[in-house]
C-alpha cells in the first residue's frame, strides 16, 4: 500500500517541468500596411516626369536621355532636359499642375579651360522654388556658398567626353538673389575656389526689396 502511494506520487510531480508553449508572432503584423515614404516620393516624382513628357513636343522635345531631376519639393519636381538641337529646358510640375517650361535659345559650346557659367534662373513660385542651373566645364563643383551661407546643390547630369566635359548642376537659392556666389571646383590639377556672379549685382537691387544678397565676393 506503501509502495503503491510512492508510485502515484513520482508519477504525478517527479518529472521535469514542461514548458508552456509560445505563440510565434505574426508574421502578417510584421509586414508594412502600405508603400514607404521613399516609395511614395519615387512614385511622385514618376507621375511628375510623365506629365512633363506630355508638355516637351515640338522644339522641347528631350534627346536620346532621359529627362533629369533638378530638384524635388515636397509636393513638387524640377526637370531639366537638352534637345536633339541643342537646347536646354526645365520645367516643374506640382501635385496639381504644371508650373511652366523654358528652353534656352542656344547653348554655348564647351569651355576649352575650366569655367562655371550660368544657364538659367527661374523662379516657380512657393511649390517649385527657384533653381538657378549652372555649367560646369572642366571641373565639378565641390561646394556653393552665398555669404556665409551653404548652398544645396545637385548634379543633374554630365555631358561629353572625359577630356571636354561639362557638369550641369541645380543651385538651390531661397528666391531672387543678387551678389557672386563663392564655389569650390575639382579640377585635374586640384581644389580651386572660384566665384560665379550671378544676374544682378548688389548695387542693382532697392535697398528695401526682398532679394537676398550674396555680397561681392
Amino acid at each position: 500500500m506503501a509502495v503503491a502511494a510512492v508510485l502515484a506520487a513520482c508519477s504525478q510531480g517527479g518529472g521535469a517541468a514542461k514548458e508552456p508553449e509560445r505563440s510565434s508572432p505574426s508574421t502578417a503584423s510584421a509586414r508594412p500596411s502600405g508603400p514607404s515614404a521613399q516609395e511614395r516620393a519615387r512614385e511622385r516624382v514618376e507621375s511628375h516626369r510623365q506629365q512633363v513628357l506630355a508638355l516637351a513636343t515640338g522644339a522641347a522635345t528631350p534627346d536620346g536621355e532621359r529627362i533629369s531631376v533638378a530638384r524635388r519639393g515636397t509636393q513638387s519636381t524640377t526637370f531639366f532636359w537638352s534637345t536633339a538641337n541643342r537646347l536646354y529646358c526645365e520645367s516643374a510640375y506640382s501635385s496639381h499642375q504644371g508650373l511652366g517650361l523654358r528652353c534656352l535659345a542656344s547653348v554655348k559650346p564647351v569651355s576649352r579651360t575650366p569655367e562655371l557659367s550660368r544657364i538659367d534662373e527661374v523662379d516657380f513660385g512657393p511649390q517649385g522654388g527657384y533653381t538657378l542651373l549652372v555649367a560646369a566645364d572642366r571641373e565639378t563643383i565641390q561646394a556653393v556658398t552665398c555669404g556665409d551661407t551653404a548652398v544645396a546643390f545637385r548634379e543633374v547630369r554630365a555631358t561629353g567626353d572625359p577630356g571636354a566635359q561639362r557638369t550641369v548642376y541645380a543651385l538651390e537659392l531661397e528666391g531672387w538673389t543678387a551678389g557672386v556666389l563663392k564655389v569650390r571646383v575639382s579640377r585635374a590639377d586640384g581644389v580651386h575656389t572660384s566665384t560665379l556672379p550671378l544676374a544682378w549685382t548688389d548695387d542693382e537691387v532697392p535697398p528695401d526689396s526682398d532679394w537676398h544678397s550674396c555680397g561681392a565676393g
